[in-house]
């Protein structure tokens, strides 16, 4: 097994990490939003930290699958041009574009850091005022250090396809000379 194999097998063990960790997610904020429901309409009783729970965990859920929908080219980007491209020019626009992620991530990262120090810092309270805003401001670190790691992993698997493909262009180009 070829490195690049164990390094793949091994994301792919992430990706599911990742996936189970956001399907957990949903089910706190569903099972929350039937509790919250049930408690308002029925016992007419309403309970901000269970609002809070609900919204914050669908939060964490979110960014924590930033990184696989990178990897599944799942992320915004421009598919009419990326429709019309052939060959190497496709190539070269998936590792701009990667590129451009990349640097997008890592100033995200580095800001939500600072936002999130801030909020600790002043030990602002949510809207229920009985929990930190640091403990969901920090899905935004986590969410942009995974997109952060996945668009990394995606210039390397851009620069790879991008040497590949010249490899087999040459490859051509020497046979068709024979």
């Amino acid at each position: 097994m070829s490195q690049n194999q164990k390094v793949n097998k091994g994301i792919a063990y992430i990706d599911k990490g990742l996936l189970v960790i956001a399907l957990i997610c949903l089910i706190i904020s569903v099972i929350g939003a039937v509790a919250s429901v049930f408690f308002r309409y029925v016992m007419d009783l309403s309970f901000q930290m269970i609002e809070e729970i609900c919204r914050y965990s669908i939060i964490y859920g979110v960014f924590a699958y930033i990184g696989p929908l990178i990897k599944q080219k799942e992320h915004l980007k421009m598919s009419i041009l990326q429709d019309h491209l052939k060959g190497k020019v496709k190539l070269y626009n998936d590792l701009l574009i990667s590129v451009l992620l990349s640097a997008t991530f890592a100033y995200l990262l580095w800001s939500s850091i600072v936002w999130t120090n801030s909020l600790l810092a002043i030990n602002m309270l949510t809207a229920s005022g009985t929990m930190l805003m640091f403990v969901p401001a920090f899905a935004i670190p986590i969410g942009m250090f995974l997109g952060c790691l996945y668009s990394i992993l995606q210039v390397i698997n851009d620069i790879t396809e991008i040497r590949q493909y010249v490899k087999s262009e040459t490859f051509i180009d020497t046979n068709i000379e024979s």
